[in-house]
């Protein structure tokens, strides 16, 4: 985890609905950068992030709902607090929706805190977190002064409220939520000043009552009657109405008062703050940005027939907390301007409110937050790793590294640290609670590291992969003393694909900063996965396979290191990637009966390659095991692989694996253990991209690293390709008659027999 006093990156999630979302996050956006002057902030508009044409249609939404629909905007509001099924149902739709969406986003800025002012990005950043493992600090300031249902999660870390009184209220809608007290989240701009010297620079009059009427920057209500009644209760007194970017608004009260000196009529301005210093009041409707900028000020807030739903709530809890007057019957806002000791109570309590906070509090408290318990129900495709597992057939994924010279308990405990998922252990649920992950900060990472002395390396491969990890753990290394100094590692296989090992491991080396996009073949997309029926059809066609050689609980594990150099070269020679090359290979290895090979095929987009978790597909590939001529087998491979991938089936065996995971946990678990296992194949191989750059760990070189792939239920063989640096290395796992070692050995005789070959 980043030190908590030196965040580089934060995002800061808003929504252009109205001005008061975007006005705290410039707010927090001010003072961050005087806490943290060298940290990036970065701003995302959840609205835009959700969608094209989403931000427009519920901004129309929202202005129809107040100016035309006010009573079905009040039963909505209503609705998510006298319903708590209507509200879970609610939130669980748009977290879902706008989770989606922020997760690519999040994942390529990679902040170290996230500040979120929009209620539905506050939904979505609760649903990463419960969902997809969300670990950076998240805060969430509630720039109304009342919260309410749709505002407050318990998956985020802090929720911020604008004054004490708003804690249980947002306490009570969302039980158990962390709930804290910000400063009126305003502009830097709005802050207590000489009001003699704001008159002066406004050329307003220096001894008259001045009320000033903001009816926010959508201009909701008819602030005509309000000035009207302003006038009543304060004959010689001065108003000026800000209408903000509602112009026929403007048009109307202008037409309204005429030419009466007395009342100033604004558009949108960019002085609010020297006009509410200027001020002796500030008369409103909605309660939102502009009772908190007035309360950054010390100005007292008159609520005149506040608009529906949450302006009616703000009005009642700013006047519970003494600091505004809602005046709703017609004569309250004249005789409330009347009431001069009152007004200049209500302008001390302002300006204490003012005087007590700093926004800069808040964002220290967030960044001090470590979680001590995250949980977050796993998704189909992890969950069906934690289905099939058994202690006969262990689901995890590995990497073995060679290293040029001995590293310490320290740096590999360090490197686990880096990993998603290690402090934490894997619930395999019950009949019908769902498998999830559930955080344990007080793991010590050394704890999971074992190390041996003088073992042979091939005998620690055989021993360390074959056990199961200990009961709870999702993580375990071990590392080897001896002539060929090494480190073993193993996840479980619910937490993470080999992309998201390799991700994890990499940052956790020197190398860490360097770009990693390049794939060994076609392993990554650079498209959003799509479903398309002939992959559904093609999935459907493969059929079963008869059982191939006898399945074990065995353990034999064979490795190789290939020239990367030779690979990619004899590939680019005979029109093929290295991944086709690398399966030809296997196939003139293995040669037997007939042999079906299952790709676990990558998914992930650009904008998912550092996302942690099982971002796979898979394409089923029938290999020429007979075929004793490499062109041939070469060409048989090709055609197999590509007509499966360009009919889309990785995606169709996503899509059924998401699917089975939307039955009843029992249901899934029979489903997974059906559909992965022997029956409709007999090998599982994967081609992972790696750096092909100098990585080292505690200034120990990693020479070679292996991928190491679990089996299936009576499937005996799996193997691993892996480019690192010069070499492209592998690891073959076999189970029972199958032995890992001859078949990697004849996987470098294969490649020789490419070698040279013209097509």
């Amino acid at each position: 985890m980043l030190d908590s006093a030196t965040p580089r990156r934060i995002l800061i999630l808003s929504a252009d609905m109205g001005e008061g979302h975007n006005a705290t996050g410039r707010a927090l956006r001010a003072a961050a950068g005087r806490l943290w002057p060298d940290a990036s902030t970065h701003w995302l508009d959840t609205l835009d992030v959700m969608g094209r044409g989403v931000g427009p249609a519920f901004r129309r939404i929202y202005v129809t709902n107040v100016e035309k629909t006010p009573w079905l905007y009040e039963f909505f509001y209503d609705s998510v607090w006298r319903y708590r099924w209507f509200a879970r149902a609610s939130k669980r739709f748009v977290g879902e929706w706008a989770g989606r969406r922020l997760a690519a986003r999040i994942d390529q800025i990679q902040p170290d805190l996230i500040l979120s002012t929009y209620p539905l990005g506050t939904a979505g950043l609760d649903w990463l977190r419960r969902h997809r493992g969300l670990e950076t600090p998240i805060g969430a300031w509630v720039s109304d002064f009342a919260p309410h249902p749709f505002w407050v999660y318990q998956g985020i870390d802090l929720n911020l409220v604008m004054h004490e009184v708003a804690v249980p209220v947002a306490a009570r809608s969302a039980p158990g939520a962390t709930v804290a007290i910000s400063a009126p989240t305003a502009d830097e701009v709005f802050q207590p000043g000489d009001r003699g010297a704001a008159r002066a620079e406004l050329d307003l009059p220096h001894d008259k009552f001045i009320s000033l009427v903001a009816c926010g920057s959508l201009g909701f209500g008819r602030s005509e009657d309000t000035v009207h009644e302003l006038l009543e209760g304060t004959p010689d007194g001065v108003v000026v109405v800000v209408c903000g970017r509602n112009e026929r608004l403007r048009a109307r009260i202008r037409a309204a008062v005429g030419d009466d000196p007395r009342v100033r009529v604004l558009g949108w301005t960019d002085r609010m703050a020297s006009l509410m210093v200027a001020c002796d009041v500030v008369v409103t409707n909605a309660g939102g940005a502009t009772s908190l900028e007035a309360l950054a000020v010390g100005r007292p807030v008159l609520m005149h027939r506040p608009i529906a739903a949450h302006g009616r709530a703000n009005a009642k809890l700013m006047e519970d907390a003494g600091i505004a007057v809602v005046c709703q019957r017609e004569g309250e806002l004249a005789a409330a301007v009347r009431d001069l000791p009152r007004l200049a109570q209500m302008e001390r309590l302002a300006l204490k409110q003012a005087d007590e906070r700093l926004v800069e509090e808040g964002l220290q408290a967030l960044n001090s937050v470590r979680p001590e318990r995250l949980e977050r129900v796993l998704s189909a495709e992890d969950a069906l790793f934690v289905h099939i597992a058994s202690p006969r057939v262990p689901q995890h994924v590995g990497a073995i590294l060679e290293m040029s010279r001995e590293v310490d308990v320290s740096d590999v405990a360090g490197m686990l640290d880096t990993m998603h998922g290690v402090r934490g252990h894997v619930d395999p649920g019950s009949w019908w609670r769902r498998p999830r992950w559930a955080q344990d900060e007080s793991l010590d990472t050394k704890a999971l590291v074992s190390e041996v002395d003088g073992m042979p390396l091939q005998h620690a491969v055989d021993t360390f992969y074959a056990e199961p990890l200990p009961i709870g753990a999702t993580a375990a290394a071990l590392i080897v003393h001896g002539a060929t100094p090494a480190i073993l590692f193993k996840l479980d296989h619910a937490l993470g694909d080999g992309v998201a090992v390799l991700r994890g491991l990499l940052s956790g080396t020197d190398g860490k900063g360097r770009a990693w996009t390049s794939p060994v073949g076609h392993q990554v997309s650079h498209k959003l996965p799509r479903l398309r029926f002939s992959g559904l059809k093609a999935l459907a066609r493969a059929g079963s396979v008869p059982r191939g050689s006898k399945f074990g609980a065995t353990r034999r594990f064979g490795l190789a290191k290939l020239p990367g150099a030779e690979v990619r070269a004899t590939a680019r020679a005979l029109g093929a990637t290295p991944t086709e090359l690398l399966l030809a290979m296997f196939a003139l290895a293995y040669q037997g009966d007939q042999l079906r090979v299952m790709v676990p095929w990558s998914l992930r987009g650009t904008d998912t390659l550092r996302a942690a978790g099982n971002w796979t597909g898979a394409v089923s590939v029938d290999l020429p095991v007979q075929e004793t001529d490499p062109l041939r087998c070469l060409k048989l491979v090709q055609d197999a692989l590509r007509s499966g991938v360009e009919s889309g089936a990785p995606e169709a065996a996503n899509f059924v694996v998401r699917l089975i995971g939307l039955l009843p946990p029992p249901v899934h678990r029979l489903l997974a253990r059906l559909v992965y296992q022997s029956r409709w194949f007999g090998a599982i191989a994967s081609v992972i991209p790696g750096p092909r750059w100098k990585v080292s760990l505690g200034g120990s070189e990693i020479e070679a690293a292996y991928a190491v792939l679990p089996l299936a239920e009576g499937v005996p063989v799996a193997w691993g390709a892996l480019t690192w640096g010069r070499y492209v290395t592998v690891c073959v796992t076999g189970g029972g008659a199958a032995d890992g070692q001859p078949l990697a050995a004849r996987m470098v005789d294969a490649l020789r027999e490419f070698s040279g070959r013209t097509p």
